[in-house]
């Protein structure tokens, strides 16, 4: 008998714990657009028999403080059929599904969507305090493996981000100070909640996260004289040569674009922060929040967020997500032949820009998540506008 799944809960999944009950649902959403027919059931038994390779994809929390645990609960993850739908696929509007909250003590924190229609859409939804954005990736290529017919490849590594970190880099770094402008100018302090937009490219652009950095800088630089930071979320697996794992294991690097920078400059700083495996650096104070209460947390949380708005400086200009170029055959079967992916950002009022980037054959998927406070007069249409005509 196989033992029961369980590791750790990490300091950053307690932090998105915190997040996900002060800017819901806080998770990450993959989109699959396809054409053909899939069928709901023959899509459900394919969920369990994924998740049951994957557990971490039925995870609950257990236990208080720095003994919180995920355990597996054992139940497979629910396939939510959706017949008819409004939702265009390019904007939140008519896509309630999105917003839903996943729980993290009762369950599900993961969860899969079938968007019936022309494309027909499947969306992997998992609680960011339990998934990153490549193990939500990697639970749902098992599924569509399973949709084909072939065996899921599996993991149950319960290895957490911090003891992955601590693997390949035992360096710390200084909290930067809170001094960032946003890209979009002042809040709107009346306004609440979160919007989204998606573009399609079609290019393979050359050196995207550098073309985004600077001009996001530039459009920030339009609103006011201030410091930019971006953060860049890297995926640390690859530091440990055959793992699989579905868990938080996402840092990220920090690049500092001033007005003398270029994208080939950013490129440069983001590729030697790499040779010196600058993600696995953590904060001195990073592990003590594993001992902080949540709801200690949020009303922290929500005081800080609430200073940032008014004041106009954030701890960081925003996140710039590039998941690279993705393979559509490996999320393709079942009678489902996937056309085009993307993914939605995990905005939250703390983070006032969060672009992420999703690439196959010919095309380059870019979906900028800004909170409503930022977005008032057009300003979310109007950045990424810019930063897409400015892409080559």
């Amino acid at each position: 008998m196989t033992k029961r799944y369980t590791r750790k809960v990490s300091f950053n999944e307690r932090v998105f714990l915190a997040a996900a009950q002060l800017s819901p649902p806080m998770a990450n959403q993959m989109i699959f657009e396809g054409r053909g027919s899939l069928d709901y059931q023959h899509l459900q038994k394919a969920v369990e028999t994924a998740s049951e390779a994957n557990p971490g994809s039925r995870l609950i929390l257990k236990g208080i403080l720095g003994g919180c645990r995920w355990v597996d609960s054992g139940t497979t993850p629910p396939v939510i059929d959706i017949p008819h739908s409004r939702w265009t696929g390019y904007d939140s509007e008519n896509a309630p599904f999105l917003e839903k909250p996943l729980c993290p003590k009762q369950g599900p924190t993961c969860e899969v969507v079938l968007v019936q229609g022309d494309p027909v859409r499947v969306i992997f939804r998992s609680l960011h305090g339990v998934m990153d954005g490549r193990g939500t990736f990697i639970w749902a290529e098992d599924v569509f493996r399973s949709l084909r017919g072939e065996p899921c490849i599996g993991s149950r590594s319960i290895i957490t981000d911090t003891e992955l970190a601590r693997s390949f880099q035992k360096r710390y770094r200084r909290p930067y100070p809170t001094e960032h402008i946003p890209p979009t100018g002042a809040s709107d302090m009346n306004e609440t909640g979160f919007a989204w937009r998606r573009v399609r490219v079609t290019a393979r652009p050359h050196n995207l996260v550098g073309q985004i950095a600077m001009q996001t800088a530039r459009e920030a630089w339009r609103h006011a004289d201030g410091i930019v930071r971006f953060g860049i979320p890297v995926d640390m697996r690859p530091r440990m040569p055959g793992l699989l794992s579905t868990a938080n294991l996402t840092f990220a690097i920090y690049i500092h674009v001033t007005k003398d920078s270029t994208p080939e400059l950013i490129a440069e700083d983001i590729s030697l922060q790499l040779k010196e495996k600058r993600e696995g650096m953590l904060s001195r104070e990073d592990d003590l929040i594993r001992f902080v209460p949540l709801r200690l947390i949020g009303r922290m949380g929500r005081k800080i967020i609430a200073k940032r708005h008014e004041s106009g400086i954030f701890s960081i200009s925003g996140f710039i997500s590039n998941f690279g170029r993705l393979n559509l055959k490996k999320y393709s079967g079942g009678g489902f032949e996937s056309i085009g992916i993307f993914t939605i950002p995990p905005a939250s009022d703390y983070v006032p820009f969060f672009i992420v980037a999703a690439g196959y054959e010919n095309t380059v998927e870019l979906i900028l998540a800004l909170p409503r406070k930022l977005s008032t007069n057009n300003r979310l249409d109007l950045l990424l506008n810019k930063i897409v005509s400015n892409i080559h």
